[in-house]
């Protein structure tokens, strides 16, 4: 395990309230090593579930998980329970927990699969005030004819900014800053939709 897998399960697990002196039964003391029972699932939706599952129980069994796959994509978000404890402070549990669920499914199929995590729905609401926002601000540079700077935000919501945009006829995107200070700039469209090459300069 890497030194950031190692980081995310020690965040992850000091948000759930889960200690390393505590008696863990085996769902956590398997993950904690990344390891699976020689029986476990042989389909990547599977070993979703069972990892998942066998977390979420030692948690509180009013947990559940609904899950689906999208070619390389499975989409998995739990329901039930007490959310804010698996969505954690700004979502640093619910990414701890999607980033240990990313390395057990790498561990069986390699990186082709990748895992999308939600909770209550939590990520939907943000990337629906990010769009909000977004289109928010390209009204405001197409009235004003100025580039606007947006507040600094997480990778995932600069993303959001850059493709709810992407197409807009009138205003293009790019990011500027390093750090927590990166953010997002929306500037007047020099060229027309599908002309030259836009780049947006966000390594995320």
């Amino acid at each position: 395990m890497s030194m950031d897998e190692k980081k995310n399960l020690d965040d992850l697990l000091n948000g759930l309230g889960i200690h390393e002196e505590e008696a863990a039964p085996e769902p956590v003391l398997a993950e904690k090593g990344l390891e699976e029972p020689s029986d476990s699932p042989k389909s990547p939706v599977e070993v979703v579930e069972h990892f998942l599952v066998g977390l979420l129980l030692y948690l509180d069994p009013s947990y559940s998980i609904d899950l689906r796959q999208e070619d390389d994509r499975i989409y998995a978000e739990i329901l039930g329970g007490d959310g804010g404890r698996i969505i954690g402070r700004e979502g640093r549990t619910l990414k701890a927990l999607e980033t240990i669920t990313n390395a057990v499914v790498a561990k069986h199929f390699g990186p082709k699969y990748r895992v999308n995590l939600d909770a209550a729905g939590y990520r939907k609401r943000q990337e629906d005030r990010a769009r909000k926002r977004a289109l928010e601000a390209a009204d405001v540079v197409a009235a004003t004819g100025e580039a606007l700077e947006m507040p600094p935000m997480r990778p995932a919501e600069r993303r959001i900014i850059h493709m709810t945009l992407k197409d807009h006829p009138l205003v293009t995107t790019h990011s500027e800053g390093q750090g927590e200070e990166r953010h997002v700039v929306v500037t007047p469209r020099t060229e027309p939709v599908g002309g030259a090459a836009e780049e947006n300069n966000d390594a995320e």
